[in-house]
């Protein structure tokens, strides 16, 4: 029996709250926010023990042994074998950056589109991780770029989400739908809003990506990054013609959580572009009552702002 423990980095499909985002206001007089924005949770598998020619082939495919790879498939091995989470030597492979284990994999036949017990395929895998060369060999074999997990995440979102901007390229290259939403109704524009990604917020606005879509709460990607702090993206957004005063579910605005996190520049933004300054959430508060600074205080009285 071959024993091996591995620790790669495999997509799960579960998110975590975005702990930072307002809700009404408690005892403690701070805010925080109840929208659950999409940002991916990583959760480490290990593979166990290994009894079997398939098993074997998703340890080589781990370890990056290229010469037991290829005297496995010579065997006659199946190309397409799993481990107990429902993923392929091939999905192995892309995960580390094995880019000839890779490619020796698809020269075999190893299904493109193979999906784990979770819905994440080999693509979403590469596109986690960026891994160019083996997103670029992926699409070349008919990855199919729109294929979603249970929660309705797309590799175009997961891309976004890490930063990838080549990888985000090359699948609106490939004319991958730009404006999915996933289950929360969360996009990859306001992914990239929260995770501040400036680079691939302007790639997706410049691909036409909708400005003012919401979240099942009401978040747009204008209050996320708003409330973030930052401020290029915002000022990216607004130029696109975001809608300034939009107020989620809770009444809250982008101008309100801007001035919440003491974020002076964005609020300086905002008011520029005519932002309303009384505009209340659903407890009545409006940003003045948010105020962190002074300054920021100022600058609200100054274009109308009253208790």
């Amino acid at each position: 029996m071959n024993d091996h423990s591995g620790s790669g980095k495999l997509i799960h499909d579960s998110f975590y709250p975005q702990s930072r985002f307002l809700m009404k206001q408690k005892k403690s007089k701070l805010l925080s926010f109840a929208w659950v924005i999409l940002v991916l949770s990583l959760m480490i598998f290990t593979s166990t023990s290994h009894s079997s020619d398939g098993d074997d082939l998703v340890e080589a495919a781990h370890t990056g042994n290229l010469s037991k790879v290829r005297t496995l498939l010579k065997k006659g091995i199946d190309v397409d074998a799993k481990d107990s989470v429902g993923a392929t030597a091939l999905m192995i492979a892309s995960e580390f950056g094995h880019e000839k284990i890779v490619q020796a994999l698809l020269d075999k036949g190893a299904q493109v589109n193979h999906q784990r017990k979770d819905g994440v395929t080999t693509l979403m895998i590469a596109s986690q991780e960026g891994h160019e060369v083996i997103v670029q060999a992926l699409l070349d074999k008919g990855a199919k770029i729109d294929h979603q997990t249970k929660n309705g995440v797309t590799a175009l979102m997961i891309a976004s989400q890490n930063g990838h901007e080549k990888i985000v390229q090359a699948l609106l290259d490939k004319g991958v739908k730009i404006d999915h939403q996933a289950k929360n109704d969360i996009t990859a524009l306001m992914i990239a809003s929260q995770q501040g990604y400036e680079a691939i917020v302007r790639v997706l606005l410049d691909k036409g990506a909708k400005i003012d879509y919401q979240s099942n709460q009401g978040a747009t990607a204008l209050m996320i990054a708003s409330q973030e702090g930052h401020e290029v993206i915002v000022q990216a957004l607004l130029d696109k013609g975001a809608k300034i005063d939009h107020q989620a579910k809770n009444g809250v605005t982008a101008l309100i959580l801007a001035t919440s996190y003491g974020h002076e520049a964005i609020v300086r933004a905002l008011l520029a572009k005519g932002a309303k300054v009384n505009l209340r959430e659903n407890d009545g508060k409006p940003a003045l009552n948010y105020a962190k600074t002074q300054q920021i205080q100022k600058l609200l009285k100054a274009a109308g702002a009253t208790e």
